[in-house]
């Protein structure tokens, strides 16, 4: 009995003390949240810090909250597409996706890419936009994403080898007739050729076609994109302007082959004299270790590209929009990235870093900037009010598929211009109609 009483009086006193001198529960720290961000963009997009070594860091510092992760995947040109058409279909896309142009209208009609009218509403950048620009980003009513960059296709040429051939450094070509007069001049196979276009089935391949086209008064497809227009009397005679090089000998057969890259190095390798590309003293720099804007300026000269001897400038233009995947789960997050990448300031470094045209006002006032960095850089610039995009339509890839194998058909000597283009539009129309 008195046991259980001390146990009592003692079970009261714990009791007590547990209640007077109750330790505070110390709560967990809340884990850091972590997110993973994907990115599918052009391989060559990584090998700097703009654009998005430095979007990402900014990122992080905007959320040092968020943990995060970024998986950065590089594709060429086919296979970014290609990538992105699977990972959709299979439930699993990207963050944000490097969207081509030209895919804008078959990515959009299928319902793969966010809507993001509301948010470029509220970026204070978007009105920097150049108008063109702003527009292009429009597929029936929708924005559905913001520029990382244009370009415009421009003539490049090998000083060296136009010296070795008797021509004059400072005088490149400006009409289709120079253009081959001097091409063949400048060719001394199989060592060196004079002009370089590239005839692979890719969708590079036919831009010098199109932009001869453009010159011409042509046009790629009718007014409401419902029929082929390139296998018009215009277009047979733009390409006519390309095989004559063929059959000069001025450019070889061998550009049905490899890849489109390979006639751009070209020029800077020392075998082709000419060719017309993008992003020149980006792909100089990196092929020639060293290079400096005086030595890309004393080895190498950038012109417009030549145009019909009666007919108008032109050449073709392009470019990456920067896009969000409908079926990604971190919408809000990948905006802030993108919005990040394509500022101003972002896009400045990345465009003068690889000869790409900017597409904000402010950025295209810089010129004296950007000549800092690209000593051609103006004449770039001037080829904007020349520059045609390609029809931005659902069906463009198969479209241009079948343009690219009219062109390679007339190089390797199978066809006549008019007939390969015939049978073209014949498969186009089909397409269209379908």
């Amino acid at each position: 009995m008195k046991t259980r009483g001390i146990s009592l009086i003692l079970s009261i006193f714990l009791l007590a003390q547990g209640i007077l001198f109750q330790v505070p529960k110390v709560e967990a720290a809340p884990a850091t949240k972590e997110v993973t961000l994907t990115i599918y963009a052009r391989a060559y997009t990584f090998s700097q810090d703009a654009p998005w070594k430095l979007a990402e860091a900014e990122l992080q510092r905007r959320h040092p909250d968020i943990n995060f992760k970024f998986i950065e995947e590089g594709f060429g040109w086919d296979d970014l597409r290609t990538k992105f058409l699977t990972s959709s279909a299979g439930g699993n896309p990207p963050d944000i996706m490097m969207t081509d142009i030209i895919w804008l209208g078959e990515f959009a009609e299928n319902n793969l890419l966010l809507d993001v009218t509301n948010r470029v509403a509220k970026w204070p950048e978007w009105s920097d936009v150049v108008d063109t620009y702003r527009d292009a980003t429009n597929w029936k009513g929708k924005v559905y994403g913001t520029w990382l960059n244009t370009d415009v296709r421009v003539l490049v040429y090998n000083k060296d080898l136009f010296k070795a051939s008797g021509l004059d450094p400072n005088k490149p070509p400006k009409t289709w007739d120079e253009l081959k007069v001097m091409a063949k001049k400048a060719t001394n196979s199989p060592q060196y050729y004079g002009f370089g276009f590239p005839a692979t089935l890719e969708d590079e391949g036919p831009m010098k076609f199109f932009a001869n086209i453009y010159s011409l008064g042509g046009q790629i497809l009718n007014n409401d994109n419902t029929k082929a227009a390139f296998n018009s009397p215009e277009g047979v005679a733009a390409l006519e302007a390309l095989i004559d090089l063929v059959r000069i000998g001025a450019t070889p057969t061998s550009i049905v082959s490899g890849k489109y890259g390979d006639i751009d190095n070209g020029v800077f390798q020392g075998k082709f004299a000419m060719a017309t590309m993008t992003k020149a003293y980006g792909l100089a720099r990196d092929l020639i270790p060293g290079l400096t804007p005086d030595i890309y300026k004393q080895k190498f000269g950038v012109a417009p590209v030549p145009h019909a001897p009666n007919g108008v400038p032109s050449t073709m233009a392009g470019g990456y929009l920067l896009t969000i995947p409908k079926g990604s789960k971190n919408h809000d997050l990948a905006w802030e990235l993108i919005s990040i990448a394509a500022s101003p300031d972002i896009q400045f470094k990345y465009t003068s870093a690889r000869g790409y045209v900017p597409t904000f006002k402010s950025l295209m006032a810089r010129g004296d900037d950007y000549a800092s960095v690209d000593p051609y850089f103006s004449i770039i610039l001037a080829q904007l009010p020349y520059a045609h995009f390609r029809p931005s339509v659902p069906k463009w890839t198969e479209i241009s598929s079948e343009i690219q194998k009219a062109i390679q058909a007339c190089v390797l000597g199978r066809m006549t211009p008019k007939e390969a283009l015939d049978l073209a539009a014949t498969n186009v129309n089909q397409i269209l109609s379908d």
